[in-house]
């Protein structure tokens, strides 16, 4: 097969298609997991759509050198629903529980280190607390 005859191209952007759509899944995941302020969700969809443009532009310059044609839309949309309506479930459950289980990581070792100010840091705090308390009655009293 020819690298740069249509079909080529038209098969590499149904690919292309098909990987947006993990991308989006991924996308999708990470927003349905962790509750966020809008903001940052704006923040998530510009990322998001920043990756999506750079995967587009990297496959076009791969597959025919940014030639741009009608049918290389056409295939990233047919890769996209093709991807949507086969396993796009079955990857958006895995990534959610990827996502829930990075989650409590994350609550774990924050929760240790939260433990571990507790037992350690916050005895020190206090008592440079009670130094400083005492100092300032200190000098209240001198006066």
């Amino acid at each position: 097969m020819y690298e740069n005859s249509e079909v080529y191209v038209f098969i590499v952007t149904v690919y292309g298609g098909i990987l947006i759509g993990i991308i989006y899944d991924m996308y999708r995941a990470i927003s349905y997991s962790f509750k966020v302020p809008k903001p940052i969700r704006i923040i998530e969809a510009i990322l998001f759509w920043t990756i999506t443009g750079i995967v587009e532009f990297l496959i076009l310059q791969k597959a025919n050198g940014y030639d741009l044609r009608f049918y290389n839309f056409i295939g990233f949309i047919i890769g996209v629903i093709i991807y949507l309506n086969t396993v796009s479930k079955y990857i958006l459950k895995l990534n959610c529980k990827v996502a829930k289980v990075i989650t409590s990581i994350f609550k774990f070792i924050f929760g240790v280190f939260n433990s571990i100010y507790y037992i350690i840091i916050y005895p020190i705090h206090l008592i440079f607390d009670i130094i400083i308390y005492k100092m300032l009655n200190f000098r209240k009293d001198v006066r």
